[in-house]
């Protein structure tokens, strides 16, 4: 398949353009707002074509990746989807931008989200650990320094109107991805978010999501000094899973009678890879992708309830529409 790009930032350099070549697929255009850093870019990494319009993205491709700042998503999306071509977005959708992603929902097996930790082997060893099993507590931790400069690339990400909000949308989409894959969505979430850029992004999220039958989880993520943190555990019944660090690939299981063992299920160095084979498959086949747009949705819908709630004191909201 012949690919364009849409957006030319780390993940792009550092995973979605090696993917596609170690797949053997061939990246035919880099499509970015600024023409000069945009050929720069294309010329850095061996791609043939470059521009800023969208007929240069569409035309002579099979499928688009979009990778730019989250605020042009589902726009760009949108416009290849209505060209008839599949296309697969970074993640969040939108987050807590609006309108968001749910016009795109239709579109089954051409439209995906990069959500790539649903193929981490170490899931399908949780999800195995979890039959017959519901925790009653679930503990999401992450903390990572990110303060960019004013003349920093990255800087975009402390604007809620490019980046669809801060740490909650971009590192907490895909813990909360997780929780919602494996639980479904839940049916309250209470937040305090804070520590906000001058922009208006937050650096702190301390969310608590509540599921019908009575599992709960606290999730604090933090933009922040101090050693990074990245953890998952699951609790309840005198059993526990724990990955820590999440994308270690070493589950540590403690069993009802105290019993402690280690599950190692190491993933793709390149998460990227594993998704984009699934995705080219997936339009091969005429399924739905690893996450199609309809549940990465309702990960926006819990992004924008931690919205709200914040802005009622952390009273509960019902994630969804209206």
């Amino acid at each position: 398949m012949r690919w364009a790009v849409a957006g030319h930032g780390d993940i792009v350099s550092r995973r979605v353009l090696p993917a596609l070549r170690a797949l053997g697929e061939e990246p035919v255009f880099l499509w970015g707002r600024d023409p000069g850093r945009t050929a720069s870019a294309a010329a850095r990494w061996g791609v043939p074509r470059s521009g800023t319009s969208l007929r240069g993205l569409l035309e002579g491709t099979d499928a688009v990746y979009v990778a730019t700042p989250v605020d042009r998503h589902v726009p760009l999306a949108s416009a290849v989807l209505d060209a008839g071509l599949p296309v697969l977005v970074e993640k969040p959708l939108a987050g807590a931008l609006r309108p968001g992603g749910a016009g795109l929902a239709a579109a089954r097996a051409r439209a995906g989200v990069a959500y790539y930790r649903r193929l981490a082997p170490v899931l399908a060893e949780v999800r195995r650990e979890l039959a017959g099993w519901t925790p009653e507590r679930i503990e999401v931790r992450f903390r990572y320094a990110f303060d960019p400069g004013p003349d920093d690339p990255m800087r975009w990400r402390t604007d809620p109107t490019v980046s669809g909000g801060g740490v909650l949308a971009d590192a907490g989409s895909h813990r909360l991805d997780l929780l919602l894959t494996l639980f479904g969505p839940p049916a309250e979430v209470r937040a305090r978010l804070g520590r906000r850029f001058p922009a208006g992004a937050e650096r702190t999220a301390d969310l608590e999501l509540a599921w019908p039958g009575g599992t709960r989880a606290h999730c604090l993520l933090e933009w922040g000094g101090g050693p990074p943190v990245d953890r998952l555990a699951l609790h309840g019944g005198n059993r526990s899973l724990v990955l820590d660090p999440l994308d270690s690939g070493e589950l540590r299981v403690t069993g009802p009678a105290g019993e402690h063992r280690v599950v190692d299920a190491p993933g793709h160095p390149n998460p990227h890879l594993p998704l984009i084979a699934d995705f080219r498959a997936a339009v091969r086949d005429g399924r739905p992708p690893v996450c199609p747009v309809a549940e990465a949705v309702l990960v926006d819908d819990v992004i924008v309830a931690a919205e709200r709630s914040d802005a009622l004191g952390g009273a509960p909201v019902r994630p969804g529409p209206g």
